[in-house]
């Protein structure tokens, strides 16, 4: 299930929510569904094509964002140190780095972090945020794949399996929305969802 979230632009306040599963969608409010439902009937949409063609939207008052995932690095911290499991699957596959490593840069940073699976290297792990618009992940997860062959998250390799290991190009209004998505990303409050079919 993918998510939207509309955002009030002037005070990045989370006015509400919607989800799609399949043509079915879920709002986060009655609000917020006649706004969209509104919109779809203005232009000839249904609720889930609206869906779709809203997402990145904005009247310079509310935007249509995507809901972000962030990808996991580690499987937890112990004693404040980050850690895998020793059963943490391995993978070589060079589309899914090459998927990664695609996506566009909206956090960048020159500090590194410590190899924890070998702290002999020191400090050589990347930290830059990257996205294809709808997952953000760290340079963390390309190094971790690359010099140890830990593989990523698995709802991540779920989602660029699902994008025929494509990585979409993401312009730079999509890398701004994003970013503003995260940042607010722990922030938002949980709404129940109305759910409406097509």
């Amino acid at each position: 299930m993918s998510g939207l979230k509309v955002v009030e632009i002037s005070s990045d306040v989370v006015i509400g929510t919607l989800r799609r599963d399949g043509d079915l969608l879920e709002y986060s409010s009655a609000d917020v569904q006649a706004m969209i439902e509104t919109m779809a009937a203005s232009r000839g949409w249904t609720a889930a094509e609206a869906f779709d063609r809203l997402r990145g939207w904005s009247n310079g008052y509310v935007e249509i964002v995507p809901e972000i995932s962030v990808a996991r690095v580690f499987d937890g911290v112990r004693d404040g140190v980050p850690y895998f499991l020793p059963g943490r699957p391995r993978v070589h596959d060079p589309r899914l780095t090459g998927y990664l490593k695609a996506g566009a840069a909206v956090l960048s940073t020159t500090h590194l972090d410590l190899d924890r699976l070998d702290p002999a290297r020191g400090a050589v792990v990347p930290l830059t945020f990257r996205t294809d618009g709808t997952w953000v992940w760290t340079d963390t997860i390309i190094y971790y794949l690359e010099e140890h062959g830990i593989r990523p998250d698995e709802e991540l390799c779920a989602h660029i399996a699902a994008q025929g290991f494509r990585c979409p190009a993401v312009n730079q209004a999509v890398a701004e929305q994003t970013l503003r998505a995260l940042r607010r990303s722990t922030s938002s409050p949980r709404a129940p969802h109305h759910r409406t079919g097509p």
